[in-house]
């Protein structure tokens, strides 16, 4: 499977990764990054060769009843004119549904501690301050990225469910493998009648997640939405950035 590598020395971006080493205030998303942290750029209308789609929390099987689709897909006309993203949707009929997208990446020392730090960027087509059936279509979906040194995969329990092998943490709060970054609500007041996408960000806290690399240097880097609306969410991931940083 291609990996991507996080580390090169020129000051670049390439089609579907950039990569560099950071500088200080030469990167405006993290301005307060160390100059040996490690920059992952990912531009998901470049492509999203060696990403893996999957879902858990939900019963194995009813894959059609969940209406469950993935793939990168061109992107709905108010985010930008023939643009493409990562599309993940699903019909949430268990309450609980978990939605990712998943690829390994290496470039990073082996077997060492790394703070992360994540920029997501996304569509959403969900207003705020909406009333769900479960939850809000907004507030009560939220996003998550993670890295891991092993693949996040959907497992079965013995029992007839799909879950995770890692430590996602439940809906609204994030795990040891996965930090919660936000939700899935824009900014247009329930019952506008504009219900087109709308582009969202998120970024993370300094120091709020760290994960270990294999002995390989590679690991894992992990995007999601963890649901507790009971219908149905599509989401677009658009554009992602990881800072990485050696901890001491």
């Amino acid at each position: 499977m291609p990996k991507l590598p996080l580390i090169k020395t020129l000051l670049l971006i390439l089609p579907m990764v950039g990569l560099l080493t950071a500088c200080g205030s030469d990167n405006d998303d993290f301005p307060d990054v160390d100059r040996n942290t490690k920059m992952l750029y990912i531009d998901f209308n470049d492509g999203a060769t060696g990403w893996k789609p999957g879902f858990a929390d939900y019963p194995a099987g009813q894959e059609t009843f969940y209406e469950l689709a993935s793939g990168l897909e061109t992107l709905p006309a108010p985010l930008g004119t023939n643009r493409k993203g990562f599309k993940l949707s699903g019909n949430n009929h268990s309450d609980d549904l978990y939605m990712f997208v998943t690829k390994q990446v290496d470039g990073l020392e082996p077997n060492t501690r790394y703070d992360f730090r994540f920029k997501v960027t996304f569509g959403t087509n969900a207003q705020k301050n909406c009333i769900g059936v479960g939850g809000a279509p907004g507030e009560s979906v939220w996003i998550k990225a993670g890295a891991i040194k092993t693949e996040p995969k959907a497992v079965n329990d013995g029992a007839g469910h799909l879950l995770m092998n890692i430590d996602k943490g439940q809906q609204g709060a994030g795990g040891t493998d996965a930090i919660l970054l936000g939700d899935f609500a824009n900014t247009r007041e329930c019952g506008d009648s504009n219900i087109n996408y709308m582009r969202k960000s998120l970024i993370s806290d300094k120091g709020a997640f760290s994960a270990s690399t294999d002995d390989k240097g590679n690991i894992w880097i992990l995007l999601s939405t963890d649901s507790g609306f009971e219908a149905t969410t599509t989401i677009y991931f658009m554009e992602l950035e990881v800072a990485a940083t050696k901890k001491i």
